[in-house]
C-alpha cells in the first residue's frame, strides 16, 4: 500500500514549494541575523582597535613628554655639575696662588685645576649618553680606580650633606639640636632616687 504523492489529494508542486517557502523564509531571516550580529561585531572590533590605537598614542605622547621632561632636568643638573667643577677649579688656582714660597707645588695644583677645568669643559660640551658611555668604559678599563673614585664621591658627598645639615641646623634660630636639652625650666629639677 504505497502512496503516491498524487493520489493524496494535494498537488505535488503545492507542497513543495509551500514547505520550502517557509524554509527559504526562515533561513534568510537567520541569515540576515547573522549578517547584522556579524556587522556590529566587526563595528565593536573597529571602535575597540580605534579606542586602543587613542591609548596607545596618548600614553606614547605622555612618555614622550616625561622623557623630555627628564632629559631636561638631567641637562639641568648636568650644567650644575660641570659649574661645580668648574668653580672648583678656579679655587684650586686661587690656592695655588698662596704657593708663592713653593713654585713647584703651586705648579702641580695649577696643572690639577687645569685638568679638573678639562673635566668640566667636558661636562658641558658632551651629552649624557657620551657621558655615561665614557663612565662605563673608563669603569671597564680601571674598575680598581673606578671602584676608589666611587668610594671618594661617596665620602665626599656624606661629608658634604653632614657640613651642610649642620649649617643649617646652626642658622635654625639659635635652637639648640638636642630634643630634651636642660633650659632651666621649673620642670627640668633633677629628679632623686629615693622617696621624696
Amino acid at each position: 500500500m504505497s502512496t503516491n504523492p498524487s493520489q493524496s489529494g494535494t498537488p505535488r508542486g503545492s507542497e513543495s514549494s509551500g514547505g520550502s517557502l517557509g524554509k527559504t523564509a526562515g533561513a534568510s531571516g537567520s541569515s540576515g541575523m547573522r549578517e547584522q550580529v556579524t556587522n556590529a561585531a566587526r563595528e565593536g572590533a573597529k571602535e575597540v582597535k580605534t579606542q586602543a590605537a587613542n591609548v596607545t598614542e596618548s600614553v606614547k605622547d605622555l612618555a614622550s613628554q616625561a622623557g623630555d621632561k627628564l632629559m631636561s632636568s638631567v641637562e639641568d643638573q648636568k650644567a650644575a655639575g660641570a659649574d661645580f667643577v668648574g668653580d672648583m677649579a678656579g679655587a684650586i688656582r686661587r690656592a695655588a696662588q698662596e704657593f708663592t714660597t713653593v713654585p713647584q707645588a703651586a705648579h702641580y695644583i695649577r696643572l690639577a685645576a687645569d685638568q679638573i677645568d678639562g673635566v668640566s669643559s667636558a661636562f658641558r660640551k658632551r651629552d649624557i649618553g657620551q657621558l655615561v658611555a665614557d663612565v662605563q668604559g673608563f669603569a671597564r678599563r680601571q674598575p680598581t680606580a673606578f671602584l676608589g673614585a666611587a668610594v671618594l664621591a661617596g665620602f665626599a658627598a656624606v661629608r658634604f650633606l653632614k657640613t651642610s645639615t649642620a649649617s643649617s641646623a646652626s642658622f635654625g634660630g639659635g635652637q639648640d639640636s638636642s630634643f630634651g636639652a636642660n633650659r632651666g625650666g621649673a620642670g627640668d629639677r633633677p629628679r632623686s632616687r629615693g622617696f621624696e
